[in-house]
Formats: C-alpha cells, structure tokens, sequence
C-alpha cells in the first residue's frame, strides 16, 4: 500500500538519523522520539539520546511524553462529537452550557462573544490562563476551585479581533464536554475518543504500569549546560488544555485518523465522520498574510509550497509538535523531553519536507487485490465526454470507483477531478470533490444501452469516444 513512500523513508534514513541527532545535540535535548507516518501505518520511528540521563535509556516508540497542549485536539473533538449529536452548536456562547460563566468580567467585548467556535479557534477573547499565579506557583487549580473563580475571568479583547491562545479557554471546554455529554471529561475522553483509536496508552493520569514507561523531563539552565529534573505538575481542572500522557506508536493513530476523510460515518474508530474531520480542518481565521489559519483545534501553517496542519505542546519537562499534510497523507511526530523549547515545529517541518523534496507521493488506500473489474452497469459510461464549448472529462473505473477524470485532451478542469459515488438511481451519482462537490451527474441512458450524456452544473457532456475496444464515435 505505501511501497513507494517507504522506500523514500528507508532511502533517506541515515540521513534523518544524522540530521535528528544533530538537531538534538544542538537543541540540547535530553532525548527525542520521531515518528513517521503514511496514511494509516507508522512506517518509521527513531529515538535519539535519553529518556533518562541516569539510566541511558533510548526513547521508544512506547515510551510515554507528556504531550501538553497537544490535548486541545482531541478536547475540540468531544466537541465536535457532541455537536455531530445535535447536542450542541458550535455558535453556542459558553454560558449557555456553563451558566456561572455569565458572572464573567467584559472588559472587552461581550459575554455572548464567547462562542465555542471561538474558543476552539482562540478568537473569543477570552483571557490567556485562570486567575490564578499558576505558572509561577507551578500549581493548576482544581476544577471546583476553577468554577469559583468565574467572576475573575476576563474578556480582554472584542470578538474576532485577533489570535490570543488561551489555555483558558480549553479547560473551559472540558467542561462543557462533561456537563453536556454527562460523563467526566477523563471517562469522556477515553471511551469516546482514546479506547476506539486503539490508544491505550494515551492517558490523562498515569496507571502504576504506565509510570515506568514515563520519560523523565528536564528543565534546561540559562547560562550551563547541565540540566535539572522538572517537576511534575498535575493541571487539575484545566486537564483538558494539556493533561494528555502519550507515545509515538499512539499519536500515530491519531494522525492515520485526520486521513480518513473518506471514511464512514462516526463508528469505532472513526471516531468522526468524514466530513467533521476536513470540518476541523477548515480555518476559520487567517493571519493577513495567509501563512496562519486557526482551524477547530488545529493549527494550519504554510511551508513554501506546502500547507500543514498541527499542534504543539510544552509543559514542566517536555516538548512536542505533531504535523501532518493532508494532500499528501504524510504525519511527523516530535517528542523531546525538556521544556522550555520551541524547535520542534522546525524540526518536523524539516522531516517533512525532505520527504517531500525526496519524491514522497502520497500513500494510496488498498480497496483489495489486484484492479477491480468494472460492473456491467458501469461499462457502458466509460469514455471521453465534450460539452459546449470544448470543455473535455472523461469517465473512468479505477480501484473500484466511478471516477470524472481530467481528458487527456485538455489541461481546463471544470468539474473534474472528482468521485461519482452511486445513488438508488442507477442514472444518477453523487459527485465527491470538485466544483460539483454535493451535486449530482445524472446520466441520459440510451435505448441501444450506451451512455450518450450526462448533465451536471448546467451543463450537458456528450460521449465523443467510448471505451478502447469500441471506438465508434457516438
């Protein structure tokens, strides 16, 4: 299924183990787990230095990382999941679902701003942390002294004005999951998200199993090189702004699942329907410049010619950053365990686009063994369609779909590329992807059973060439 990507990957394997322990040295990080992943498979992992100065141990694609704010991903999902249910909207203000939160200081703005849209994208603005000294006193509230503190919170910008990250804001919406869902966000989160991925070793709270499989993080010192062990800091009722525990092999799983955009419905482990997944994609507010979109949870950032998304994390003894392009279906996962540290955004878009520059192709899904036959009652609409005044699309099976291809004919794209999925109407397809994305083709089927024409968007694509064996114009 990814024979080419992977051997791109092994090719350039010495490569990637030189760079990544260069990077490390010159990042002066203890230990660094990577992770590469194609599609649905991690096809390479490498660790580099220690997960534990004193015993010298490799890091592991098993070995756990606190992943930080990589949380707020899977805290936009539950969100996501529960709006899928008609439960909530993602245009709800917060204190329709946490009522206290109408005690809350505007001092900018208004309460209704605070929309859980908003908040996912970080554009509600609503302040930065809780009230509270929690990065100097290195001690997170819990959640009822959280709730206590409402009245302190502020909105210090007016809607939509501009990027401010709020951890804030995503311990908030952990409440909101389990006031809405009516399940604690922990219990939440591990039967609706974490235990269908498989993620099993993805944790908020470490298990006594768990704890030896817990790299030990590391603070660097400003002015040696020497390294102290970091504390280990519980974020209490914000746990769903950064709590999350994980590893390679598991947040392999996590990226393989914002691949599946031609998925099924919600369901085991799609755990989102495909068409909420590209929906948390999708910015919903960019940078001037374009080079930042703010999706539901993710960030999407541009490389050259490319376009990532993502999410990073830091916390007391540990870094991380996961990056994936969707086009190509190719995932990068960075995990170091020091913090504070800000490189690994750089080091996994450097993985990436080597892969890229390396002749990566993007990994094709496996519908089985071998070309599909075409069914009998596709046959007859294979072929090279024209419509007025010269636009060319040709009707293809491949891999068992119906498909609108580009005509060899032609470099204009109107409606193709796209997918042509069945209906209960033999003469019409649904169309997946393009200009006639949600539109159907119908198909005017003709006595003698050929396949003169098919309409769609307003026009009219007559059949000029059928298939190679019947090459009677029609």
């Amino acid at each position: 299924m990814i024979d080419v990507s992977t051997s791109i990957v092994e090719r350039l394997i010495p490569d990637f183990a030189a760079r990544m322990e260069q990077i490390r040295t010159r990042e002066r990080l203890p230990g660094l787990a990577v992770g590469i992943v194609g599609d649905q498979e991690l096809i390479w992992w490498g660790g580099f230095g220690a997960a534990n100065l004193e015993a010298a141990c490799t890091p592991g694609r098993q070995t756990l990382f606190r992943i930080a704010s990589i949380t707020k991903t899977f805290t936009a999902t539950a969100i996501l999941q529960l709006r899928d249910e008609g439960r909530l909207s993602l245009d709800d203000p917060l204190h329709r679902h946490l009522p206290e939160f109408s005690k809350a200081c505007a001092r900018a703005g208004t309460l209704e701003q605070v929309t859980l849209r908003r908040l996912l994208a970080h554009h509600s603005g609503l302040s930065t942390e809780p009230p509270f000294p929690v990065w100097d006193e290195i001690k997170f509230p819990t959640r009822e002294a959280l709730l206590a503190a409402i009245p302190r919170i502020e909105i210090v910008l007016p809607k939509d004005t501009a990027f401010k990250y709020s951890n804030l804001a995503f311990g908030l919406l952990g409440e909101v999951v389990a006031r809405v869902s009516g399940l604690p966000y922990a219990q939440y989160l591990r039967s609706q998200i974490l235990e269908p991925l498989g993620m099993f070793s993805t944790v908020l709270e470490l298990t006594d199993e768990l704890k030896p499989r817990l790299a030990v993080g590391y603070c660097p010192r400003a002015f040696d090189d020497d390294l102290e062990v970091a504390p280990y800091v519980s974020l209490g009722g914000m746990a769903a702004c950064g709590q999350l525990h994980s590893s390679v092999e598991d947040l392999a799983r996590w990226i393989a699942l914002q691949f599946r955009v031609d998925g099924a419905p919600r369901s085991g482990p799609q755990v989102l329907a495909r068409e909420t997944i590209a929906e948390s994609h999708r910015p919903q507010y960019l940078e001037p410049d374009w080079s930042i979109g703010y999706c539901l949870g993710w960030r999407a950032t541009r490389a050259g010619d490319h376009v990532y998304h993502g999410h990073g994390g830091g916390l007391h003894g540990f870094a991380s950053y996961l990056l994936f392009s969707k086009t190509q279906k190719l995932g990068v996962i960075c995990l170091a365990n020091v913090w504070p540290h800000s490189g690994l955004l750089a080091c996994a878009t450097e993985i990436a686009e080597t892969l890229l520059q390396g002749g990566w192709t993007a990994p094709q899904a496996d519908r089985g063994e071998g070309p599909a036959h075409t069914p009998p009652a596709f046959d007859q609409l294979l072929g090279l369609y024209e419509a007025t005044p010269g636009i060319f699309a040709a009707i293809a099976y491949r891999q068992g779909r119906l498909l609108l291809e580009k005509s060899p004919l032609s470099d204009y794209l109107l409606h193709a590329p796209a997918i042509l999925e069945p209906t209960d109407d033999p003469a019409a397809f649904l169309v997946r992807g393009g200009r006639g994305a949600g539109e159907r083709a119908v198909f005017r089927l003709a006595a003698d059973a050929r396949a003169p024409s098919f309409s769609l968007g307003g026009c009219v694509y007559r059949k000029v060439v059928g298939r190679m064996h019947d090459r009677t114009a029609l």
